[in-house]
């Protein structure tokens, strides 16, 4: 299905998509390229255990969660002020309540990440990041290794939240 808008409306929707799609794709490799555990898959109930494969040789200068939760919010931010514009300029009804939709699912998508998180601290962990995709979650829990328990335990929030499948939630350990 191809969505054909014109005019000025349909130029920034475009720019704003290409925009958001490059920024998570930085953000993904940034995530994904700093520092990031292999894991090796339990199949009996198709979760994974996470074990870390090596130490930084070097420790980093600020904290990872930290730092992540910062440029996700700056991300963020940056995807709401563009869907805004799309919502203050569209020509159309549809324009407008596709855009409403995408504000209404980054809201979504931001209180359910934090309810994790929150959650996932609660049941003792010093920190964590949760990361929502449209049918995945993918977590990362301050500790130097996870054991089954844990990774239950972080599942069984993730899960009760986000409503994905276990076989759907990646658990990983970082110091």
């Amino acid at each position: 299905m191809r969505i054909v808008l014109l005019g000025k409306a349909g130029r920034l929707l475009k720019v704003a998509v290409g925009a958001v799609v490059v920024l998570t794709l930085v953000a993904a490799v940034f995530v994904y390229g700093r520092e990031y555990r292999s894991t090796k898959v339990d199949r009996t109930n198709a979760m994974q255990v996470v074990r870390p494969v090596a130490e930084p040789a070097a420790p980093a200068v600020s904290d990872f969660f930290t730092e992540y939760r910062l440029e996700r919010d700056r991300v963020r931010s940056e995807r709401s002020d563009l869907l805004r514009e799309v919502l203050r300029t569209a020509k159309t009804e549809e324009a407008r309540v596709k855009a409403q939709d995408a504000v209404l699912k980054l809201a979504l998508e931001k209180q359910r990440e934090s309810e994790m998180e929150n959650l996932i601290k609660a049941r003792g962990f010093a920190d964590a990041l949760v990361f929502v995709r449209d049918s995945s979650v993918s977590a990362v829990v301050k500790a130097q290794t996870l054991n089954r328990e844990e990774v239950i335990q972080v599942a069984d929030v993730i899960g009760r939240v986000s409503g994905v499948k276990p076989e759907d939630i990646t658990i990983s350990a970082k110091p």
